[in-house]
């Protein structure tokens, strides 16, 4: 991806010169950049558009869908598309999603609306011209994208589930290369599920793009363009689906959508950390049957056990095979297990996997920093527990490839 102080070409078409000079102003020469543009439409620029537009870097048209002409203009001119230039369409704010995928359809790389900011314009540049080199260079070598769903939810309130939810996405989406081995990073996704008290952008320091909200209240399903335009790309290389900033009702997701969101992730992502709230709700079930594992995030305590159990039953009813690992927070993993951890195992049918230690100054730290605790003591305690949490995960994810 190139950074403002590499050389980038860029072509603005837009028949009002004060949208040129805003863009220009964008993209300022000081950084770098080198701006031209046009006042034709490529309609009136017919066979010229060509030679014009092939060979930017960036192409960024002021353009109305319901142009006809010029649709079909742009349409042509992109089924000559042999390079990697990023094409963007700025709209009208209020245009529908509808007439945006007709843009796309036809190979316009993003469809911006007018009013987005100065900031927004310039991440989505580069991170389109990242993409679009990125799949021209076919660096990803790897497998296809594994597409595991891993739901993260927790026994009792405060029990600390975000925090495992985001430090695992982060620790999953980590460098595992080496000095003699290079490895392939994971594509991670983490989706805030906690649609009322979902506060996952807080411990990433991301503020809400209103991409959640606006796939709730669509009336359309959405679809891969703009599934990802929801996203935010954190610096851990974790992309995150934010909670919504306003208070919406439980049901206000639907099992469909929820549904259609994890088909398109599956084949972009090799993991899907999903933050669940604790609330028992319909559209949980497409989540759960599609699980690969999910984590459970208690403490020892007779009532928070008791809970537990009563989760796992219930999302079994959903998924009869459903792996569901226990990760105890807050405390340390003991030499010998007690009598009482012991009962606890029976109870849960299951182990006590994962024991995340108590540092509440670290963690506090890391809340009000916005960052992960991974990055932000990655040789700490608590890092190298989410460390080992995700080989685990990778490990067993592994084996099933091998064996399946």
């Amino acid at each position: 991806m190139k950074t403002q102080s590499q050389s980038r070409s860029l072509l603005v078409v837009s028949p009002r010169a004060a949208f040129v000079e805003i863009i220009t102003e964008v993209f300022p020469k000081s950084d770098n950049n080198r701006v031209k543009s046009s006042t034709e439409s490529f309609t009136a620029m017919n066979g010229r558009a060509v030679d014009l537009v092939f060979g930017q870097d960036v192409v960024i048209i002021e353009t109305d869908p319901d142009d006809e002409n010029e649709v079909n203009a742009l349409r042509d001119l992109l089924s000559h598309r042999d390079d990697d230039t990023v094409f963007l369409a700025m709209t009208k704010s209020d245009v529908s999603i509808t007439k945006a995928r007709k843009l796309r359809d036809i190979g316009v790389d993003e469809v911006l609306p007018l009013s987005i900011d100065g900031d927004g314009l310039k991440a989505v540049v580069d991170e389109q011209i990242k993409r679009r080199r990125t799949a021209a260079q076919s660096t990803h070598t790897g497998p296809a994208a594994l597409g595991k769903i891993i739901p993260v939810t927790q026994a009792r309130g405060g029990a600390g589930a975000t925090t495992v939810a985001v430090n695992l996405a982060c620790a999953l989406a980590a460098d595992r290369s080496s000095m003699f081995h290079k490895a392939e990073r994971n594509r991670v996704v983490m989706l805030d599920f906690d649609l009322q008290f979902g506060n996952a952008n807080v411990f990433l320091d991301l503020e809400d793009n209103g991409g959640f909200l606006q796939l709730i209240e669509s009336a359309e399903e959405p679809d891969d363009h703009f599934m990802v335009s929801t996203l935010q790309k954190h610096g851990q290389g974790v992309d995150v689906l934010c909670a919504p900033l306003p208070l919406v009702p439980l049901q206000s997701l639907r099992a469909d959508l929820v549904e259609t969101m994890i088909a398109l992730l599956k084949r972009r992502y090799d993991y899907i950390v999903i933050d669940l709230p604790r609330a028992v709700v319909d559209w949980v079930e497409p989540v759960v049957k599609q699980a690969s594992q999910l984590l459970l995030v208690a403490d020892t305590s007779v009532p928070c056990v008791r809970q537990a159990r009563r989760l796992i039953d219930l999302y079994r009813e959903e998924n009869v095979g459903l792996p569901v690992e226990i990760v105890i927070n807050r405390d340390q993993k003991p030499f010998i297990k007690s009598e009482h951890m012991r009962e606890a195992e029976k109870v849960l049918e299951t182990r006590l996997q994962h024991w995340l230690p108590d540092n509440p100054k670290l963690a506090r730290s890391a809340v009000n920093l916005g960052r992960p605790i991974v990055e932000l003591k990655p040789r700490s305690d608590l890092s190298k527990a989410f460390a080992r949490m995700a080989a685990e995960v990778f490990a067993k994810e592994q084996i099933k490839r091998k064996t399946s």
